[in-house]
């Protein structure tokens, strides 16, 4: 019995991830909404309500994009490279600027954040805000080795199919590593939260 890994079994392992990624991401903002209606500066809430709806749009884009790639690497492991890079450019480009736009709108709420943390706010709440864009950052570098994963598929420099997985599962590995750090700052936001 062989123990190689099928370029299939690697994009299981892949979409796996990324719903993961997507559960994650649906807990981020969560906690901000405690703080927004805490009696703080109007400015502070009206940047709190601007990282909320950017991670909003990240999660529902996020919702709309993972069955999408899910589907795109089944389609690398059927129709082999060659086919896959003639028919799929088009398909992978689009996907590349979803997870652009995913990651963008992490940022945005990053910076929102941490402009927040620049107004007059008790330390518990800036500590809150700290863990928290912490792990909007982190979701952003993700959703960024996403783009890495598809160009992968498209490499020129990469023909054969087992270089190509490698490739992909190393960035994926990467990526993985990222999103266990953001849902480690989200944990310690939310315990922050939940001091006295």
């Amino acid at each position: 019995m062989s123990t190689r890994k099928s370029p299939l079994y690697a994009a299981l392992a892949i979409v796996i991830s990324l719903i993961v990624l997507a559960s994650g991401a649906a807990k981020l903002y969560r906690g901000l909404n405690n703080l927004s209606s805490a009696g703080i500066d109007p400015k502070v809430g009206s940047l709190l309500k601007e990282s909320d709806a950017a991670i909003e749009e990240a999660n529902r884009k996020l919702a709309t994009v993972i069955p999408l790639f899910q589907e795109l690497l089944g389609e690398f492991d059927t129709l082999g490279v060659a086919a896959f890079r003639s028919e799929k450019g088009v398909v992978c480009a689009k996907l590349s600027e979803q997870f652009a736009s995913i990651s963008d709108h992490f940022q945005e709420a990053t910076n929102a954040i941490m402009e927040a943390t620049k107004f007059e706010i008790d330390k518990k709440t800036t500590d809150f805000l700290i863990a928290r864009s912490k792990s909007y950052e982190l979701a952003a570098k993700a959703n960024k080795q996403n783009i890495d994963i598809i160009r992968a598929t498209l490499d020129e420099s990469v023909v054969d199919t087992d270089s190509i997985v490698q490739k992909i599962l190393a960035i994926a590995k990467s990526r993985d590593a990222d999103q266990k750090a953001a849902d480690e700052a989200t944990a310690a936001s939310d315990a922050i939260l939940k001091r006295s």
